[in-house]
């Protein structure tokens, strides 16, 4: 009976995705307007490259939700799912299978998920947890005396509740966190009108990007361009939608790519180094065709890791200057000058490891530049650079060398 009434329901919600990317929407995930796109879409093709990698991988996994179950249920809550586990066994054992079964399950497909963000993906596993719960509450509620079982089950639930707050909010707590917000705004801000920012801080940049330019109308002048996103067949779907004339620009490139992927999304035999010789022209390209009608700015990770390995080349007689949280491409080796770093990112209380990450970004990006100026001899501006360091990011390490060259063996104050 529940399967005639939810896969109805089911089917309805996925009928919507053909519908509304038949429209060509700004955000197109997937372009699921065919039978080949819905299904690589429904089934996650794109992320079965991190499922069932490795038992090291599952292992890691299941520790670490093992390790972090005590204190997602407070602790006392465990007792409480004890409890519940030997009266749902004992009252309803179809009940009790349903919930074990499905928790089980959870658990052994998401610690397959070889991903650092893991933590959503066990949700389900917590939920059926949750239920546990519940009748463990019941049969408390049933061994408490007949006078005050009210009264102590009433007492057992609000300190649970309070335990729970006390052990998870200060973990979860999101009302000090700026540092996203402000972070992308410092980099839409400080490009000038019409440029490409290609880079794939995806946790960092361009998710929160999508949110200001499509949701708030903020600088959606500008193209931004995952670079990883490159690599999936729908993503020029909603760049030609976007920026149809950068896509314009590369469209042979593009074409190539399309034809060399096509037999890896289909599960056919492919070329693996046709596809990334394919790829790495259409990243080389984006640039070399739009560098003269757009400015173009280039991501941190992108310079530290692709451009170092060779991987992705500027077009000839152009290099990267460091330029606010972004390097832009430029004609030439002579001096650019930027403007003041006056972007303020917002540190909160309760950092993590995505906001230190943002810290590390904008602090490597201020060191860059304070070697920058320093080459070109601008030592005031240099100091700028390290003031705001030392001001705005007091546990970064500035380099040795840099700090050498700027004040030159006097003594820093």
């Amino acid at each position: 009976m529940m399967f005639v009434v939810f896969i109805p329901v089911l089917v309805l919600f996925y009928l919507y995705l053909p519908l509304r990317a038949s429209a060509n929407p700004e955000i197109n995930w997937g372009n699921v307007v065919n039978f080949e796109n819905f299904w690589r879409h429904f089934t996650g093709k794109q992320y079965q490259v991190w499922l069932f990698s490795s038992f090291g991988s599952a292992k890691k996994q299941l520790f670490y939700f093992l390790s972090n179950l005590p204190a997602e249920f407070a602790y006392l809550g465990l007792i409480i799912i004890v409890a519940g586990i030997v009266t749902l066994y004992k009252t309803s054992k179809r009940i009790f299978a349903t919930i074990t079964a499905t928790f089980l399950f959870a658990v052994f497909y998401s610690i397959n998920y070889n991903i650092v963000d893991i933590d959503s993906y066990f949700l389900l596993a917590y939920i059926m947890l949750g239920f546990f719960c519940i009748f463990g509450f019941r049969k408390i509620a049933e061994w408490a005396p007949r006078r005050t079982g009210i009264a102590a089950t009433t007492t057992i639930l609000s300190a649970s509740i309070i335990i729970e707050i006390a052990v998870n909010f200060p973990k979860v707590d999101q009302s000090d966190i700026h540092t996203f917000e402000d972070y992308t705004l410092a980099i839409l801000n400080n490009a000038e009108p019409n440029s490409i920012i290609f880079t794939y801080q995806w946790d960092y940049f361009v998710s929160p990007s999508y949110y200001f330019q499509h949701a708030e109308g903020i600088r959606k002048d500008i193209a931004v361009i995952d670079k990883e996103l490159l690599r999936r067949s729908w993503y020029y779907n909603q760049m030609k939608t976007n920026y149809p004339d950068i896509v314009k620009n590369i469209q042979p490139e593009i074409n190539s790519f399309l034809e060399a992927v096509k037999p890896f999304e289909r599960d056919e035999n492919y070329n693996s180094n046709f596809i990334e010789q394919c790829y790495r022209d259409v990243m080389t390209n984006l640039v070399s065709k739009n560098i003269k009608t757009r400015n173009v700015y280039i991501g941190l990770a992108l310079f530290q890791n692709e451009m170092q390995r060779g991987e992705f080349a500027l077009p000839e007689g152009y290099q990267v200057v460091p330029y606010g949280l972004m390097f832009k491409v430029v004609k030439g080796n002579g001096y650019l000058p930027a403007p003041e770093p006056n972007f303020k990112i917002r540190i909160p209380s309760n950092s993590n490891k995505y906001t230190k990450n943002v810290e590390n970004f904008a602090a490597t990006m201020l060191s860059y530049r304070a070697m920058y100026e320093s080459q070109y001899d601008k030592i005031d501006r240099a100091k700028i650079y390290i003031e705001k360091l030392r001001a705005d990011f007091p546990d970064f390490e500035i380099p040795s060398n840099i700090l050498q060259r700027v004040y030159r063996g006097h003594p820093l104050k």
